[in-house]
Protein backbone atom coordinates (compact mmCIF):
# COMPACT_ATOMS: atom_id res chain seq x y z
CA UNK A 1 0.00 0.00 0.00
CA UNK A 2 2.97 2.25 0.50
CA UNK A 3 4.86 1.41 -2.50
CA UNK A 4 2.69 3.30 -4.98
CA UNK A 5 2.48 6.04 -3.04
CA UNK A 6 6.21 6.03 -2.48
CA UNK A 7 6.79 5.24 -6.46
CA UNK A 8 5.07 8.57 -7.31
CA UNK A 9 6.27 10.59 -5.37
CA UNK A 10 10.16 9.51 -6.18
CA UNK A 11 8.71 10.42 -9.68
CA UNK A 12 6.94 13.86 -9.15
CA UNK A 13 10.09 14.76 -7.51
CA UNK A 14 12.62 13.67 -10.20
CA UNK A 15 10.25 15.39 -12.36
CA UNK A 16 10.83 18.97 -11.11
CA UNK A 17 13.09 21.13 -12.97
CA UNK A 18 16.58 22.22 -11.96
CA UNK A 19 17.41 25.37 -10.67
CA UNK A 20 17.09 27.94 -13.64
CA UNK A 21 20.05 30.36 -12.23
CA UNK A 22 22.76 27.78 -13.36
CA UNK A 23 24.77 29.00 -15.64
CA UNK A 24 25.41 27.31 -19.14
CA UNK A 25 29.20 27.86 -19.31
CA UNK A 26 31.69 27.41 -16.23
CA UNK A 27 35.65 28.07 -16.22
CA UNK A 28 38.40 26.93 -14.93
CA UNK A 29 40.25 29.89 -12.89
CA UNK A 30 43.24 30.15 -10.80
CA UNK A 31 42.13 29.97 -7.00
CA UNK A 32 45.40 31.86 -5.83
CA UNK A 33 47.77 29.20 -6.07
CA UNK A 34 49.44 27.79 -9.23
CA UNK A 35 48.44 24.02 -8.41
CA UNK A 36 44.52 25.12 -7.20
CA UNK A 37 41.44 25.99 -9.78
CA UNK A 38 37.71 26.86 -9.07
CA UNK A 39 34.88 27.16 -11.08
CA UNK A 40 33.49 30.18 -11.85
CA UNK A 41 30.71 31.45 -14.13
CA UNK A 42 32.43 33.80 -16.28
CA UNK A 43 35.65 33.99 -17.74
CA UNK A 44 38.72 35.01 -16.69
CA UNK A 45 41.22 37.24 -17.13
CA UNK A 46 43.93 35.72 -19.33
CA UNK A 47 47.15 34.55 -17.44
Amino acid sequence: MRAPLLLAAVLLLAACPSDPGNPETLWLALDGSELRVKLVDSEPRPY
